[in-house]
């Protein structure tokens, strides 16, 4: 049994122990991130997606920034196309996501960490400015970073 001294009389005893017992458990939980309102230990929130309709879907994204011939272009060949410079886009919208949920610019589980939306880690310059992406038209292109952030925020869904 640990030894404590009961503070009222000095003497030590079952009581102290178990508020030191109680003091240490909290402390362990105060290190490790907490409790939430409800007393369960805090954990990343599901995500829940806004109404249809208020940010662009994957798809979108997919056509207009990420599919050949567009800005964004990584499913072109010499790109990301086929795995060759790094990673895997392909040639349809589900491939590509999957590509980048495999490098973990998307993050499905906690759609907030993904690196793809992150101003200071992400690889497209759109978003972050020392992005080297698109490797042959950097720049900003606040229309490419509006439409991520929105999706990324509404969930970084597949759909």
């Amino acid at each position: 049994m640990l030894s404590t001294t009961n503070s009222m009389n000095g003497r030590r005893g079952p009581g102290a122990a178990r508020h030191l017992a109680l003091a240490v458990a909290l402390a362990v939980v105060a290190a490790c991130g907490g409790m939430d309102t409800a007393g369960t230990p805090d954990a990343v929130a599901p995500c829940v997606p806004p109404p249809a309709g208020t940010a662009p879907t994957y798809s979108e994204l997919y056509t207009k920034y990420f599919a050949p011939n567009t800005r964004g272009h990584c499913a072109t060949d010499g790109c990301h196309l086929d795995g060759v410079q790094g990673w895997t886009c392909g040639r349809t919208k589900d491939t590509c996501y999957q590509g980048m949920v495999a490098i973990e610019l998307i993050n499905p589980a906690a759609p907030a960490t993904s690196v793809i939306a992150d101003p200071k880690r992400s690889p497209l310059s759109w978003i972050n400015p020392n992005g080297p992406m698109p490797f042959d038209t950097p720049g900003s292109f606040a229309e490419g970073a509006t439409a991520i952030s929105r999706w990324v925020a509404a969930c970084a869904q597949n759909n």
